[in-house]
């Protein structure tokens, strides 16, 4: 039995490499990080403004995986960074003129072929398919915790 879980696991962990490599993929064929993509994937989600802070929290990024990610896209004039009034730490990520390009000729096609291919699940799969993802993502994060807790003692 224990041997049919671990075939399982390894082979949702090898879809789970496949997805990562396909966006991967996609990114580097225009010349962009995957951290890159996911940061204009997020700006142009919500309407090319996004607090700096709130896609480490969103997206899962740290913050020093984020900084430099910004910097570099500021250094490629995709965006520009805006304080939030009355608080220069809290930065907006906010599209340039370059970066609004970058949507429409990278990312809208990206968006149009996430559509596409969810389209060809059914509506009962596309129901249950981010609940299961996010049940998985919550036991493996308990469970990854207690066992970094346990390796700690």
């Amino acid at each position: 039995m224990e041997n049919n879980v671990s075939k399982k696991l390894e082979a949702v962990n090898q879809v789970w490499e496949m997805i990562e490599d396909i966006y991967d993929q996609y990114a580097g064929s225009f010349g962009i990080t995957d951290t890159e993509l996911w940061i204009l994937y997020a700006l142009n989600e919500h309407d090319g403004e996004y607090l700096q802070s709130d896609i480490c929290r969103n997206w899962y990024y740290s913050l020093q995986t984020i900084h430099t990610t910004i910097k570099n896209m500021e250094k490629k004039g995709m965006i520009e960074l805006i304080c939030q009034a009355g608080n220069k730490k809290s930065k907006y990520i906010h599209l340039t003129a370059v970066g609004k390009e970058l949507i429409d000729s990278i990312m809208m096609p990206l968006i149009a072929a996430e559509e596409e291919a969810f389209g060809m699940l059914t509506a009962e799969e596309q129901d249950i398919l981010l609940p299961l993802l996010q049940k998985y993502a919550n036991a493996l994060n308990a469970t990854i915790g207690r066992a970094n807790h346990n390796a700690e003692k």
